[in-house]
């Protein structure tokens, strides 16, 4: 389980119970007693909660609020886990050492940096999510500025755009609000996301878009690609599922 999972489930349980203890919460998540030491130590100092004796309270229903924007973005990480999880195991194995790669902003692509946070790669990303689930990486990582969206947890506008315009990328993994298999196109929510994601594909030797399964027949804001400009689709199999374009990686 991410951190971010944790620290989300640890401010519901505070809604709620007013305090809690970090053995029974480690017990209940599964996780070291150290690793819900170390999410209320983050906790507390973004002022979320107020640590004491083997555990901690709920802070000020105010202060909570403030943060909206992020407990929402940390909610999505859990949608849908498993199944983003297993695509990303799937596409990380197309990389090799001492490539260059791209990590799009959104939580289907969160899960990649486990696979490739210990490998002898460069990361370049927008993805602020993506920094805060990694622990002493062996990787480079490249973390793109600009104008930061509090909503997605990236960075994004032209200053974001010309950094990313400075690199030439092996690959990069890319995710989408949704595609239309009829229309062959993929969708993003916001036109700022979308010059991001063409930019990296312009820059990009190879790539790849990632998505779980209820992305399928949805339509976004605006189209940002054609599925054919994508050498591999990976999308997660599902009971059922309708046959999908030649490209596509249908992952168990």
């Amino acid at each position: 389980m991410l951190s971010a999972e944790r620290k989300l489930y640890i401010l519901k349980k505070l809604e709620s119970e007013q305090t809690i203890q970090v053995k029974q919460v480690a017990k209940e998540l599964h996780v070291s007693e150290s690793s819900i030491r170390r999410d209320l130590l983050e906790l507390d100092d973004e002022n979320k909660v107020d640590r004491i004796y083997g555990g901690a309270v709920k802070k000020e229903r105010e202060r909570i609020l403030t943060d909206e924007a992020e407990i929402k973005m940390m909610e999505r990480m859990s949608i849908h886990y498993d199944k983003k999880l297993r695509i990303c195991k799937a596409a990380s194995t197309l990389v090799e050492d001492g490539e260059c790669v791209f990590l799009d902003g959104g939580t289907s692509i969160v899960p990649m940096i486990h696979f490739l946070s210990s490998r002898p790669i460069k990361i370049v990303t927008n993805n602020h999510l993506i920094v805060q689930n990694v622990q002493n990486p062996k990787a480079k990582i490249i973390v793109i500025g600009g104008e930061f969206n509090t909503k997605y947890r990236m960075s994004e506008g032209n200053e974001a755009q010309n950094m990313l315009r400075l690199y030439n990328f092996d690959r990069a993994f890319i995710g989408c609000a949704g595609v239309s298999l009829g229309m062959k196109k993929a969708f993003t929510a916001e036109m700022a996301t979308r010059e991001l994601k063409r930019i990296a594909m312009e820059l990009s030797n190879h790539n790849y878009l990632l998505i779980d399964d209820s992305k399928l027949h949805v339509k976004g804001f605006c189209t940002f690609a054609q599925l054919d400009e994508f050498e591999d689709v990976f999308i997660n199999r599902t009971t059922g599922m309708e046959t999908l374009p030649d490209h596509f990686i249908a992952v168990k």
